[in-house]
């Protein structure tokens, strides 16, 4: 592992932000071909995708590094499947997951540790689940507010250091992606620029999802 993990009890320890829970319309398409219930969420966060797939009967475990976010999940769902980790310290068991998916999280990390994530996905999911991954894309407006940062130091592979917390940040590109899960069946796969306005400072950002099915 590289770096440290961002600490989000930390960094929001004054004004935590709170963000509505809403399945993505993009997995939400795709309900049907996932061939049983259960499901793991890397970095559950507040339960964005996690609570609704709960509502609708999934079996969701749901893994986090934020106390507070796991908090806010267990207040809005008690049968959500909680864990208290680092994700790139949790071990997926294998052929157990219909679905597992990780969303606005990876590219929070050193792409080294976000490639074993994925690689772990990708090995254990079972034949024919379905896994949904969101990135951050190099088209990002923050890439190249990072360039100009004193703070953040370029790597290779478009990867930035925080110089003071040891943190890391990634940006993807859609063929990049599409490599990763070159032996999968894409369902579905999407580069977007879009303005976010789920919390109290609006701002545009470059996503990448991907939707694919193992084979």
């Amino acid at each position: 592992m590289i770096g440290n993990p961002v600490d989000y009890d930390k960094k929001f320890k004054d004004n935590f932000p709170i963000f509505p829970s809403k399945l993505d319309v993009e997995l939400r398409r795709y309900l049907d071909l996932i061939p049983g219930k259960n499901v793991l969420d890397l970095g559950i966060g507040q339960g964005r995708n996690s609570i609704p797939l709960a509502k609708l009967d999934f079996n969701v475990t749901g893994v986090d590094y934020s106390t507070k976010c796991l908090n806010i999940c267990r207040e809005n769902c008690p049968n959500l499947n909680l864990i208290q980790s680092d994700i790139r310290k949790f071990n997926i068991e294998n052929d157990k997951y219909d679905l597992i998916l990780s969303t606005y999280v990876l590219h929070f990390l050193h792409k080294d540790d976000s490639y074993n994530i994925i690689n772990s996905i990708k090995e254990n999911l079972k034949i024919n689940g379905l896994v949904y991954i969101g990135v951050f894309s190099k088209e990002d407006p923050k890439f190249n507010k990072h360039l100009n940062s004193s703070d953040m130091e370029l790597l290779d592979n478009n990867i930035f250091r925080n110089k003071l917390n040891d943190t890391y940040i990634s940006f993807f590109t859609k063929d990049e992606i599409l490599k990763l899960f070159k032996d999968f069946k894409t369902l579905y796969v999407s580069q977007e620029y879009s303005l976010e306005q789920n919390n109290d400072s609006p701002h545009y950002a470059g996503i990448i999802k991907y939707i694919g099915m193992k084979i």
